[in-house]
């Protein structure tokens, strides 16, 4: 909504004197809808008006409502009231769906805004994201704008991920405005980009003892934003606009330290902790469910064309500084220690070590990766 003046306040007091209290709280929502409409398309809303509460209820005389002594002290207490009760209210920030749902419903240079009521989607790791959120800015007032922009102004993940999206990797080269729509068309185009976001987030709130609250990568955590970064990448890469994935790559390696070529395929679930001087070559496979660390390399081993990059199972830890070379496979859920060079086929649920790594034990737990545990001699069981 936009900011209050005094006339808004007083034409607010004089609706309140003939209309009840619910009633103003659904006018303060669509003259907050009005002014987002207003915002976007540059125009007035065509039901609403331009979002200020004089344009919606209209402008009150000095004279007052009444044309007596002017507004009551009481009507505007209750606008007052109104006012503060509203903008407390969540969907300020993440306001409901269904005052945005807008149609035209005519034709011949009319139209008129339809608001259908629609059945709220459950999504909770959102849900968790905007509580934690609101608890953030009260403990630390100082990241109130960054919050609300990066989180609670948006009214879905994926939006907010879109926007730490074009944020992060705009440039001189590439504004903010043609990031956000790229990342806006691939998030209503592949909903499974949202889904990956939302299973990455949960891996690294498990698998992190770092990690404390979901706020945490998608505000601070460069590992979290450059796989969504890459996903975005990716999705243009299967649509063909190749050259367009390869500036999102380059400017997550800038931004990040984090290189992904485009057209290789990882799965859900991934965790890359601290994330700095990660590599995965263009033919690399990286399955469901993977936790690495910093400075690991799935590369290839020379100038050889073609399918020349690991394929990495379900469920595989791999430890910090490893590099897994050439087109080698590593069976579901093993476990690759810190420093190991990986040049042969590893069988699943194995632990390899060394320059060039061998195979030195049982993975030690049915998933290494969730676990997260690094020792040679085994971890407890994470079922």
């Amino acid at each position: 909504m936009r900011r209050v003046l005094i006339g808004d306040l007083l034409a607010l007091a004089a609706y309140l004197e003939a209309a009840p209290q619910e009633r103003a709280q659904a006018v303060l929502a669509e003259v907050h809808a009005a002014h987002r409409y207003m915002d976007r398309f540059r125009r007035p809303h065509p039901r609403w008006g331009n979002g200020s509460l004089m344009s919606r209820l209209g402008p009150v005389s000095a004279a007052g409502p009444r044309g007596g002594g002017g507004v009551a002290p009481l009507a505007l207490a209750r606008a007052c009231l109104a006012l503060e009760e509203w903008r407390a209210r969540p969907w300020l920030a993440c306001p409901p769906p269904r005052l945005y749902d807008m149609r035209s419903v005519q034709s011949g240079g009319r139209s008129m805004a339809e608001t259908r009521a629609k059945v709220t989607t459950v999504d909770p790791v959102w849900t968790r994201v905007c509580d934690e959120a609101r608890e953030a800015i009260a403990t630390e007032p100082l990241l109130g704008g960054l919050i609300h922009s990066s989180l609670l102004h948006h009214s879905g993940m994926e939006r907010a991920l879109a926007y730490r999206f074009s944020l992060k990797l705009a440039s001189g080269e590439m504004s903010e405005q043609i990031l956000r729509e790229i990342a806006d068309q691939a998030y209503d185009s592949d909903p499974e980009l949202g889904a990956a976001a939302r299973a990455d987030l949960m891996a690294v709130y498990d698998r992190d003892p770092a990690c404390h609250r979901y706020i945490q990568p998608i505000l601070f955590f460069k590992g979290y934003q450059a796989v969504q970064a890459y996903r975005i990448g990716h999705w243009l890469w299967t649509q063909g606009r190749k050259d367009l994935a390869y500036f999102v790559q380059m400017r997550v390696s800038e931004v990040f330290g984090v290189d992904i070529h485009p057209a290789a395929r990882v799965g859900k679930g991934l965790m890359i902790d601290h994330a700095h001087s990660i590599v995965i070559g263009e033919t690399a496979v990286v399955g469901d469910n993977v936790s690495m660390l910093h400075s690991v390399t799935l590369g290839g081993t020379g100038k050889e064309d073609g399918d020349r990059h690991p394929k990495i199972g379900n469920g595989v830890l791999i430890g910090a500084g490893a590099k897994v070379l050439g087109n080698i496979t590593i069976g579901n859920c093993s476990r690759i220690a810190a420093g190991s060079v990986v040049l042969q086929d590893i069988p699943p649920m194995k632990t390899v070590a060394g320059v060039p790594a061998k195979i030195v034990g049982e993975a030690g737990c049915s998933q290494p990766a969730v676990s997260m545990d690094h020792k040679l001699t085994g971890c407890v069981d994470c079922e």
